[in-house]
């Protein structure tokens, strides 16, 4: 990808909390973890990027929190072609990582509300950058179906 910043406007169309789980346990001290998954989707026709941010609070590696919330955002026809290259699409990292962290902050703020009043509500996400996604993204424009 060009290494020139380039202006490409998008804008959010769409939230939703893909899933929301509470599951009561008796205990309140244990091992905390938290896992955590991203994906994203497209749709070339309509010129969106989904983010799906997934969240996993296990309390003794049994689940207490399971939250996942995405974010649509779509992309104004001139910058969506900069990201056509041949048959495929091609997301910039630092683009995955800027979606990446608004769905991030997003679903964090989902989380505070369902739990608010809660026990839970005292479970929040930390802060990750986006330097878990490493690489641009390539997406085929026509992918084949196996039958």
């Amino acid at each position: 990808m060009s290494e020139q910043p380039v202006n490409i406007n998008f804008r959010l169309i769409n939230i939703t909390t893909e899933e929301f789980k509470v599951n009561e346990v008796d205990t309140e001290n244990g091992t905390l973890d938290l896992n955590f998954d991203f994906q994203f989707g497209v749709n070339n026709d309509k010129k969106f990027v989904k983010t799906i941010a997934k969240f996993k609070f296990l309390l003794d590696k049994v689940e207490v929190i399971d939250v996942a919330v995405s974010c649509e955002f779509e992309f104004e026809p001139a910058g969506w072609e900069f990201f056509v290259k041949g048959e495929q699409l091609i997301l910039p990292k630092g683009l995955l990582q800027e979606l990446a962290m608004f769905t991030m902050n997003t679903t964090r703020g989902v989380l505070h509300t369902k739990t608010e009043g809660h026990k839970y509500n005292r479970l929040f996400i930390p802060m990750i950058g986006g330097e878990f996604i490493k690489q641009d993204l390539a997406i085929p424009l026509n992918p084949t179906t196996v039958n």
